[in-house]
């Protein structure tokens, strides 16, 4: 154990004379995190060394994948120092359980607990048919527990039916401060055809809704004359692409706000009530347009998926699979 600047020090150099290259560092809840990068993992990975009630490190976590380097580290500073993924040895021998700081983006999660932040996710990228829909919501520290006390969780665990009645609860606790892009298929044809890349699609969503939210902020800031409350700094979203499609995008409207980007996302609650909404109207839509065009429209891209297509082709022609379907999809083709 050693004082958080003499550890901080220590561990700096023994990583440099193991020439592993710090890309990143900062404090992260109750530690100090580094991103890393050398011959023991292929790509970038996180470690967090943290520190007890009296300042004196304690324990080292890294996230899955980092095993040569625990070996090394415990070779260096002995057995039970370090450890990788959900589950820690502390230097005292006993298996330490971490749920919100096992990995570098965990620690972000953590830290934006106590920030106000917007958080972003989508909805129907992954199903053939249906729009996309991008959603955000702003969230303040103190709503946190009431997501929590609502189950709010990523979309992807829920029942189609108890994320229509947390949407409408969501809606009415966020009222303005929540937004929607809904993208038809005709228009996320149109776009995907001029971008070519659906990461690039993806971030004009995102950037959309961000904007939306953040020129709703600055009105209610201005109403409010309050400051503290409505201020934002920070935007969460999941990882589906290079971070600069969407930064680029907001620098050019001149938005001064910290990105970030981490696999995962739903594991903020603002990013998991925004799936939430997204999915919910993309349900909705799925919906309408199965009764406007008289074909159940199954989601995903299965055998039924294809089925349901031709279906569209035969009742409605070839040129309404534009209107219900996302064309550069490899289903286009096997049908």
């Amino acid at each position: 154990m050693k004082p958080r600047e003499a550890a901080i020090t220590y561990l700096k150099e023994l990583l440099q004379s193991e020439e592993i290259e710090c890309l990143k560092e900062d404090s992260v809840n109750q530690g100090y995190g580094l991103k890393l990068s050398g011959e023991h993992q292929g790509g970038a990975f996180a470690l967090v060394l943290y520190f007890n009630n009296q300042g004196l490190s304690s324990k080292l976590v890294m996230e899955k994948g980092g095993e040569a380097l625990v070996r090394l580290l415990e070779q260096k500073l002995g057995p039970g120092t370090a450890a990788s993924g959900n589950s820690t040895t502390a230097p005292d021998g006993n298996k330490v359980k971490d749920d919100h700081a096992t990995t570098f983006e965990d620690g972000i999660i953590t830290r934006l607990y106590a920030q106000p932040h917007i958080g972003t996710d989508e909805s129907g990228k992954g199903d053939y048919f249906g729009p996309l829909v991008v959603a955000g919501v702003f969230l303040q520290p103190e709503e946190a527990g009431i997501l929590q006390e609502m189950g709010v969780a990523d979309s992807k665990t829920l029942s189609d039916r108890k994320i229509a009645k947390m949407a409408e609860d969501l809606r009415a606790l966020f009222q303005e401060r929540y937004n929607l892009v809904f993208i038809r298929p005709e228009k996320y044809n149109e776009l995907y055809a001029k971008m070519g890349n659906l990461n690039r699609l993806l971030a004009w969503g995102h950037v959309r809704v961000i904007e939306n939210l953040l020129e709703r902020i600055e009105a209610k800031k201005e109403q409010e004359k309050e400051e503290t409350n409505y201020t934002c700094r920070y935007a969460l979203a999941d990882k589906f692409g290079e971070e600069g499609y969407i930064l680029r995008a907001l620098m050019q409207k001149g938005r001064q706000i910290r990105l970030v980007q981490i696999p995962r996302g739903e594991r903020d609650l603002a990013v998991a009530a925004a799936s939430i909404l997204a999915r919910d109207m993309f349900v909705r839509k799925m919906a309408e347009f199965s009764k406007e065009y008289g074909v159940d429209l199954p989601k995903g891209c299965s055998e039924k998926v294809k089925e349901a297509a031709r279906q569209i082709i035969a009742l409605h022609g070839q040129e309404a699979l534009a209107k219900v379907a996302k064309l550069h999809f490899k289903t286009t083709q096997e049908l």
